[in-house]
């Protein structure tokens, strides 16, 4: 369902193979708005300094790309750091995160030590490229 614009680029060069033409991630993005106008299944969501790709036909408003925004830096979500840091009711706050579970953005980690954890795969691969940089 979504996708970090650099791993759909990283994705595209793979299928293509050594010898076709460099694929940058201004083309994918002009592409990405071309098929918005065949309807609802892709889109693109800011997210920091970065981008999403949105690859099913889900609605996703404000608040859904407010919640992506602030999980970005941990992967992940918790009800009270919603409530914390967007100043949000309860009920808003399980709205959101319940969607996205329904559309199969967001994982649940009920197991977790304080309270579930609502886990965004598609920002794992910008979890990694934080860790991986090498320390200034």
């Amino acid at each position: 369902g979504l996708i970090t614009l650099q791993e759909l680029q990283q994705q595209v060069l793979k299928g293509r193979g050594k010898f076709a033409q460099d694929v940058s991630q201004d083309d994918l993005l002009r592409a990405i708005k071309k098929l918005k106008v065949l309807g609802s299944g892709f889109g693109v969501i800011p997210v920091g300094g970065t981008f999403l790709v949105q690859s099913v036909p889900a609605e996703l408003n404000m608040d859904h790309t407010v919640v992506l925004q602030l999980a970005e830096k941990k992967g992940f979500v918790t009800v009270s750091e919603i409530r914390a840091s967007l100043r949000w009711e309860t009920e808003r706050a399980e709205q959101v995160l319940d969607h996205l579970l329904r559309e199969g953005m967001a994982w649940l980690d009920s197991q977790a030590p304080a309270e579930p954890q609502f886990w965004l795969p598609a920002l794992f691969s910008e979890l990694r490229g934080h860790e991986e940089s090498p320390a200034e």
